[in-house]
């Protein structure tokens, strides 16, 4: 079996998903959004205070409800690269919410930004009393996931 082409995804497909593309749970109600955030800590965050640190353990996922947050990875040798921005209305931290190993990058704030974190363990009472927005918030994290794969994966193959 030829798997060459596996992530070959065309000229035409974007390198960067589109911000709609992003946005965690467009198609929730008011009363979706009341009930998940009743399980989320807000947080404000500073201009320039790094919201994760790479390396740090914690399962937390968060929604970006305003602002304009970057995402950097430390390289060994001390240097940062910027993997890429997240804006309102997206997440950051899905990957360690999903694996429970350290967070792989940084998150800091562009501008003054308001998060919500949500834990693993506050996300599983959220699932004991709503399974089925439970369901939801894991079907668009692993949506989310998968296009910022895309997004990597593009970058990978474009750069070679």
């Amino acid at each position: 079996m030829d798997f060459s082409n596996f992530f070959d995804y065309g000229d035409d497909s974007p390198a960067r998903p589109n911000s709609t593309a992003l946005v965690f749970l467009p198609q929730c109600s008011e009363q979706d959004w009341a009930q998940l955030l009743a399980v989320a800590e807000r947080r404000s965050v500073r201009k320039g205070e790094v919201v994760v640190h790479q390396g740090e353990t914690s399962r937390a996922f968060y929604i970006v409800a305003s602002g304009q947050l970057q995402v950097v990875l430390q390289k060994p040798n001390g240097q940062e690269h910027v993997i890429s921005d997240i804006g309102a209305l997206s997440i950051f931290g899905e990957q360690a919410f999903f694996d429970g190993l350290p967070r792989s990058a940084s998150v800091r704030a562009l501008e003054p930004s308001e998060v919500y974190a949500i834990s693993f363990e506050r996300f599983e009472v959220l699932a004991g009393h709503h399974p089925e927005l439970a369901r939801m918030v894991l079907v668009d994290l692993g949506r989310i996931v998968s296009l910022r794969l895309r997004e990597m994966n593009a970058l990978v193959f474009k750069s070679k």
